[in-house]
């Protein structure tokens, strides 16, 4: 079991982040097997949808509830949505401030994998350009 919390772009209520986070990828790994090449890992982070795309819909994974059976990847499925979350910022289909920030495998989850914007205003929201990728 994993537990705990997770801040991006954030430490806690004394330990401001002072920057941009243009998207976030996280996802489970399969048990005994190598992990993401060079070109999974550049994709991941360059088009993360892309990413589910190419390398998550259609494939075994490890569902975040059981380290054990794999199963076919699934987009708008709260078993893959719960193993892999692609928030967006803003970016994603569904974003916004009031919607908060959803997860691009599951886009109209609303219980359970969206991203909870916590301490922040409307418009702590803006746009990001980053050289190579916009």
């Amino acid at each position: 079991s994993v537990t705990g919390s997770l801040n991006i772009g954030g430490r806690g209520t004394n330990r401001s982040f002072h920057g941009k986070v243009a998207s976030f990828v996280t996802t489970t790994l399969e048990r005994n097997t190598a992990m993401p090449d060079s070109t999974e890992i550049a994709e991941m982070i360059t088009d993360p949808v892309g990413w589910l795309n190419d390398y998550k819909v259609g494939n075994d994974y490890r569902p975040s509830h059981d380290g054990i059976s794999f199963q076919n990847f699934l987009m708008n499925n709260l078993t893959a949505a719960s193993a892999t979350q692609v928030w967006l910022m803003g970016d994603g289909s569904n974003d916004s401030y009031t919607n908060m920030i959803r997860n691009q495998v599951w886009t109209s989850d609303q219980n359970y994998t969206k991203l909870n914007l916590l301490s922040m205003v409307s418009n702590d929201i803006q746009t990001v350009n980053i050289s190579g990728l916009t």
